[in-house]
């Protein structure tokens, strides 16, 4: 509050202060442009455009200024120069701002000009100043003092500050104030006595603000007339605050004080083209004192009845506004002053002290309420504290049993994954090894469906297993330009024969452009995506058809969108977010017989996020449902393969296979002896080297092992078979019915290749084949 009072205290000595020493000149001559003579004017003078003079405007003023003595350290103070002017004294220029009359007038601390006067420029006796002013619409001088120029510098800073300085700060803490009111406001809306303050003093403050900046917001006709609305708005507002602090309902006079704020544009601007906008401004202005009249009549009833240190400094606020605000309009209609040190801004400074207060109270007083309500709470704590002891230590017995049931559920979990692959493993291995040739009809459609429901079961695996992967975090894409065309047409051929199978068309569309234009993102995971999608469409889809399309999206950044489009059953908009959790079906789906564990479409999101490529969902239920992939587009060639010649298994190749499960053992060399290979086995590592002795110590070509035995695992057993055969470089390959992220992490820094059981009877094929290939014609 101290520099507040301290700003007000100098504005009001500002205003009020006796002229000071020295020379004061208020007679000029003045010659105007166009005129036939001169004429004698007082000071403050100001000429206004009119359509006798439309403008710009250019005056010229002679002063005599009769000095005594050696003339030394003096100086020339005008208050209010409102124009480009050039000032020479004695013919001798000493300030000239000419160089562009077109720009605005000066405002704020421009108009206030302290000039020192060279002693060579100046005489004993009478010395001619001549004052050369140009405006566009309007130009003004104020009287003109020279005196020593200490005395004057003083006089100069303190119509500064009263009349620059003082209202920024104001205005700057007004509005800091008025907007921490209108947050409390905000937080409490009901209140609508703040919102009517707290807008008003905010409106007050920009006011205050836009009087003192240095350049306009505005220009011509429009500054003085928003300059003037603004006014009136923010007077209206405090006014109404008071009348409804008072407790008095005149909706009459508010409506006729909203009226008076929502006419003002209309009624200046009209009176602007009538000529008398500087007296209707004046009128408005006026009215608003009636107004503040009435603001503080009702707070000074509001006082009586309270008679608290609040309401009294309201009151107080109220009646010094009013009397600045007549003070004001006072200096602006007599035009003794052309660049006053308004009084109005400082009026702010008691309303700051009042919501200063106001705050304080109210905090004091919530203060007290809190304390009482600490209190209270801390009488109810200490009454409730033993039931809440005895609720927590139940807490953490529930917790404790949770906490060991999910432990067992993931060791049940994680025992029960491996042993549902050993079995499932066994069968496809089994299946594999049955020669199909020759089968009755009958016993050939059964192996069929054997083997249509084991890759069913092996499906639910290998997203398990996607899963595990993503977990671990093994899975990096490796971006690369690739042939999108050829991919999507390959998984086209794939899935056509079981879109076929239900009757539905599988409509394939591609772009023309496929051609010249490839994809850049890592293939295979793209091909994991669009199969899952696919696969998802036709199992979901009961009649009409499934649609593939790829379309090359030209522009800056050229994109390729993938997209798969269903008539299936939809999707509710409610549940569409949670298809892409783990786990989550769709509860009408799965009474609808639908196969598998509902981690499709996670894996679908999860690896589009791994790749940064946007995935879209749009569907509706009843109607079908489409997915978009954003792919970008690049003009590289795509990478291929390395040209491989056909290979074949070579038969009678020597194979070592290790499994402490017997019925896995038993299948894989049925499987391995059905495709022509020689076996050496066991069940650990010893049994093993003992089938290998029996046999000569032949000369093994590859080594499949388990990676979970009953003594030790199959990445040290791999080695100790490599060393017992002498070869380090034999191939080898790890299989696991254990598919957690630990142990995926643990194998792929092992860097031995390795696959997930049940494993695919191809898939086993293709890596032996690579392992021990047949030697090409001609080679011994």
């Amino acid at each position: 509050m101290k520099i507040p009072a301290l700003v007000l205290a100098c504005a009001l000595g500002c205003a009020l202060s006796h002229r000071a020493a020295g020379v004061e000149l208020r007679t000029a001559l003045l010659s105007v442009a166009d005129a036939g003579s001169a004429q004698s004017v007082t000071l403050p003078d100001e000429q206004v455009a009119d359509a006798a003079r439309p403008g710009p405007l250019r005056a010229i003023y002679h002063v005599q200024a009769e000095l005594e003595g050696p003339p030394r350290g003096l100086g020339l103070y005008l208050p209010g120069l409102v124009a480009h002017a050039r000032i020479r004294i004695n013919g001798h220029a000493v300030f000239d701002t000419l160089g562009d009359p077109a720009r605005p007038l000066p405002r704020s601390a421009d108009r206030i000009q302290l000039l020192r006067l060279p002693v060579e420029f100046l005489r004993s006796g009478s010395n001619d100043i001549e004052i050369e002013a140009i405006g566009q619409r309007y130009l003004s001088l104020s009287p003109i003092w020279i005196d020593e120029l200490g005395a004057l510098q003083r006089r100069y800073d303190e119509r500064l500050l009263g009349a620059v300085i003082g209202p920024a700060i104001v205005a700057t803490v007004m509005g800091c104030m008025a907007l921490s009111v209108l947050l409390l406001w905000l937080r409490r809306p009901s209140q609508t006595l703040q919102g009517y303050f707290g807008a008003g003093a905010l409106l007050w403050a920009l006011h205050s603000a836009w009087t003192v900046l240095p350049y306009p917001l505005l220009t011509g006709v429009h500054l003085p007339v928003w300059w003037t609305t603004l006014y009136v708005a923010f007077v209206v507002l405090l006014v109404i605050f008071c009348i409804r602090l008072a407790g008095w309902r005149w909706r009459r006079f508010e409506q006729t004080l909203w009226a008076l704020a929502l006419s003002a544009p209309v009624g200046l601007y009209a009176a602007a083209e009538a000529g008398r906008l500087a007296d209707a401004a004046e009128a408005w202005r006026l009215a608003c004192i009636a107004s503040v009249c009435v603001g503080v009549a009702a707070v000074s009833m509001y006082a009586w009845r309270r008679r608290d240190a609040a309401s009294a400094l309201l009151v107080a606020s109220g009646a010094v506004s009013l009397a600045f605000g007549v003070r004001d309009w006072e200096v602006a209609h007599l035009g003794s002053d052309n660049n006053p040190v308004f009084l109005t801004p400082y009026a702010a400074v008691l309303f700051i002290a009042l919501v200063a207060w106001m705050l304080i109270d109210g905090f004091v007083k919530a203060t007290e309420a809190l304390e009482r309500a600490n209190g209270e709470l801390e009488e109810r704590v200490a009454r409730k504290s033993e039931a809440l002891r005895g609720a927590l230590e139940e807490m953490r017995t529930a917790r404790d049993i949770a906490l060991d049931a999910d432990r067992a559920k993931s060791r049940f979990l994680a025992a029960a994954s491996h042993d549902l692959r050993q079995p499932v493993h066994a069968i496809g291995m089994y299946l594999a090894s049955i020669a199909r040739a020759g089968l009755p009809p009958a016993a050939a459609e059964t192996l069929s469906r054997i083997g249509a429901s084991l890759g069913a079961l092996g499906a639910m695996f290998d997203a398990l297993l996607d899963i595990s992967r993503m977990d671990a975090g093994v899975v990096v894409p490796r971006d690369e330009p690739f042939d999108l065309d050829a991919l999507m047409r390959r998984l086209g051929d794939e899935f056509a024969p079981l879109a076929e199978g239900k009757g539905l068309r599988l409509i394939l569309h591609g772009d023309h452009r496929a051609g010249e234009t490839r994809a850049l993102a890592d293939p295979f995971l793209v091909e994991r995506v669009v199969r899952n999608l696919l696969s998802n469409a036709v199992k979901y889809t009961h009649e009409g058809g499934v649609l593939l399309a790829w379309r090359l999206r030209s522009g800056s950044a050229p994109q390729w969108r993938v997209e798969v489009r269903d008539t299936g059953v939809g999707i509710e908009p409610a549940l569409q977010p949670r298809v892409f959790d783990e786990f989550f079906q769709i509860g009408s789906v799965r009474a609808g017989g639908a196969d598998g564990l509902g981690l499709g479409l996670s894996i679908v999101r999860r690896l589009a996020r791994l790749m940064r490529l946007p995935l879209e969902l749009r569907s509706l239920p009843g109607h079908g449902t489409r997915f978009r992939l954003a792919l970008p587009a690049t003009g590289g060639r795509a990478s291929g393969a390395p040209d491989r010649t056909d290979q074949a298994l070579a038969r009678g190749a020597w194979i070592g296979l290790l499994d402490d499960d017997e019925a896995v053992l038993a299948a894989m060399r049925q499987l391995a002896e059905h495709w022509g290979c020689r076996v050496v086995e066991g069940t650990d590592l010893e049994l093993l080297l003992l089938d290998w002795h029996r046999h000569g110590r032949p000369r093994v070509q590859a080594i499949v092992a388990d990676l979970q035995l009953r003594e030790g695992d199959g990445l040290a057993a791999v080695q100790a078979l490599r060393d017992a055969f002498q070869r380090p470089d034999t191939p080898a390959l790890i299989v696991t019915g254990d598919a957690s992220p630990e142990r995926i992490e643990h194998l792929n820094l092992a860097g031995l290749p390795w696959l997930a059981k049940p494993v695919p009877p191809e898939r086993l094929r293709g890596w032996l084949t690579q392992a021990a290939p047949e030697p090409a014609r001609g080679t011994a």
